[in-house]
């Protein structure tokens, strides 16, 4: 049988257990203070865009973040059968959470709604057409 001594000191290592456990977790963040968010995405943004009626497609955004509004324009290149067709606009948004942006990318022929994630430097997601069923997917790296 367990002394009184011997049992005061398996409740110690318990206890002492239990605060290395929540002291790990308190401290393990989702973000890498080694490698810090952007918490403005001003700048030059390229990448690829996937459209399901074309082959590929390339996209460059220059945002512009005030507070959490966006403003901006784009430029974007669809190609298919070695056709290629150029598009261009402006565009709208808002900083919806921490690394979350809605964008809607504005061209006279068509509007998208762009939801997309911060990843460190890159922005990507998913667009829809607000005029038409089509949708697909974005992935942008800041310059």
């Amino acid at each position: 049988m367990k002394t009184f001594n011997q049992k005061l000191q398996n409740l110690l290592k318990m206890g002492l257990l239990v605060t290395v456990i929540l002291s790990f977790i308190a401290c393990s963040e989702e973000s890498d203070p080694m490698s810090p968010g952007l918490t403005n995405i001003t700048g030059e943004w390229e990448g690829t865009l996937n459209h399901p009626g074309y082959d590929s497609g390339t996209l460059s955004l220059q945002l512009l973040q005030s507070n959490d509004n966006l403003s901006g324009s784009f430029t974007m290149r669809l190609v298919k059968n070695n056709s290629i067709q150029n598009y261009g606009g402006t565009i709208t948004g808002a900083k919806i959470s921490s690394n979350n942006y809605n964008l809607s990318l504005i061209n006279s022929n068509f509007t998208w709604i762009c939801d997309v994630n911060l990843n460190s430097t890159t922005l990507s997601g998913d667009w829809e057409s607000s005029t038409s069923s089509i949708s697909g997917s974005l992935s942008v790296q800041k310059n």
